[in-house]
């Protein structure tokens, strides 16, 4: 098979990958485009991610580009965009959705409606550009005015050169292969990284226990604390540029009383490169390649109905590391067989 794969032609092996390039896009669609006119203002105020501050007075600037193409030429530092939309364009209960703001020159924070949703690169004092990260964000529907207005309000900082939400799509999507998910765990997770490179580790149940139990700015004994971070998304453009060694990602969700007795499986997209996952500090599976999807079986004896704890050991020695691609939730097992058969 390996020879046969040698064997195809440059030009078609480039059309080949295309086509399967392609097809991971159009899982996508969009929802509510949010190209066009933004509000826009220098300086930098926490008080403006409120949905109810008046914007009245800021400029008005077109994204996506560049902002010195649109009139704030050499300006470097802080600003902030703000944007409203209709809830009623999202009211589908089988959709989930993300918010896409293409390529953000050069650091981001995403808020909907007051509430964080995301943000890639660092910002100063730890300064560290994200310019050639897509941006994802997952829009929990709790954060989400269904029968009403929105506000997104996104804070950015630019070192040099152009800055701003500079390219790319911008907009509300809805993914298809989210459809079948019984849970969907997009979004923000607690995240702290080890500091070393520890290899294949276990761990017993009473560390386990602690991690699961520890508050998000608690330190462990190398000083290392429990930050937010996106999920999917590398951690290389979420403020640990360069960073080769182990993390642990955490995240505590609800599962309803109506999937009591059903057979459910996790999936986790792809993660680069090892990892370790345990479900209510009990291991559920183990994968070794980056580039594998992570599907683990979850039987009814396993989760709870009400609060349960993810906790995810990943070990990268070296690229990009962490849990960078989709999809992550939880779907009943009968669902999952259907989804597998006809997923492209």
């Amino acid at each position: 098979m390996k020879k046969e794969y040698q064997s195809i032609p440059f030009i078609i092996l480039c059309l080949l990958l295309n086509i399967q390039r392609s097809a991971a896009q159009d899982k996508w669609e969009m929802i509510v485009n949010l190209k066009g006119n933004w509000k826009f203002a220098i300086g930098d105020n926490k008080r403006w991610t409120e949905p109810d501050f008046s914007d009245r007075e800021w400029e008005n600037i077109l994204v996506p580009s560049n902002w010195e193409d649109e009139g704030f030429n050499g300006y470097n530092g802080h600003a902030w965009y703000r944007k409203t939309f209709e809830g009623s364009a999202l009211n589908n209960s089988k959709w989930t959705f993300d918010l896409f703001l293409g390529y953000i020159d050069d650091v981001d924070e995403v808020y909907l409606n007051g509430h964080k949703i995301g943000g890639s690169g660092s910002f100063p004092p730890k300064y560290h550009t994200a310019y050639n990260a897509s941006r994802k964000y997952h829009m929990p529907g709790e954060y989400i005015n269904f029968n009403g207005k929105n506000v997104i309000a996104v804070r950015v900082y630019d070192a040099e050169h152009y800055g701003g939400i500079v390219s790319g799509q911008v907009g509300i999507f809805t993914n298809k292969d989210d459809e079948d998910l019984a849970i969907n765990l997009r979004g923000i997770w607690d995240f702290k990284i080890t500091g070393r490179n520890e290899g294949y580790q276990e761990f017993d149940k009473s560390y386990l226990l602690n991690l699961s139990q520890s508050a998000n700015e608690e330190k462990d004994n190398n000083g290392k604390r429990w930050v937010n971070i996106t999920v999917p998304g590398v951690w290389e453009h979420q403020g640990f540029n360069d960073y080769n060694g182990s993390a642990w990602y955490r995240k505590t969700f609800t599962i309803p009383a109506s999937l009591k007795g059903e057979d459910l499986i996790l999936m986790l997209g792809k993660i680069d490169d090892y990892d370790k996952t345990y479900l209510n500090g009990k291991l559920v599976g183990t994968t070794n390649h980056y580039n594998k999807l992570r599907i683990y079986n979850i039987t009814s004896d396993m989760f709870n109905s009400g609060t349960n704890t993810l906790l995810i050991y990943v070990n990268d020695p070296q690229g990009y590391g962490g849990i960078y691609d989709s999809p992550i939730g939880l779907m009943k097992q009968s669902d999952f067989t259907r989804y597998f058969r006809w997923r492209k």
